[in-house]
């Protein structure tokens, strides 16, 4: 089963900033669970301005680029700088 994480910056450096920490992350999750399954789990989208990203997670490598994802933008906005929800 799917579910989607959101992400909300209260503010982002920019689009292409954000972009380079998901793929960062999705490319973690290659190197733990394969290139294949990575992309099968982890779909994305990230908004023009760069506030918002959702990850599309199928399974343990969507999953995975999430939390990398976190962690990514916990380094660059700070823990307060962003929230995080599940649907």
């Amino acid at each position: 089963m799917t579910h989607k994480v959101r992400f909300a910056l209260e503010v982002a450096p920019d689009r292409e900033a954000v972009e380079a920490d998901v793929a960062l992350a999705i490319f973690t999750a290659e190197c733990v669970y394969g290139r294949a399954r990575a992309r099968m789990e982890a779909r994305y989208s990230v908004a023009a301005d760069g506030r918002r990203c959702v990850i599309d997670v199928g399974g343990d490598a969507g999953e995975a680029a999430a939390r990398v994802l976190a962690g990514l933008l916990a380094a660059r906005v700070g823990e307060e700088g962003f929230s995080v929800r599940r649907d």
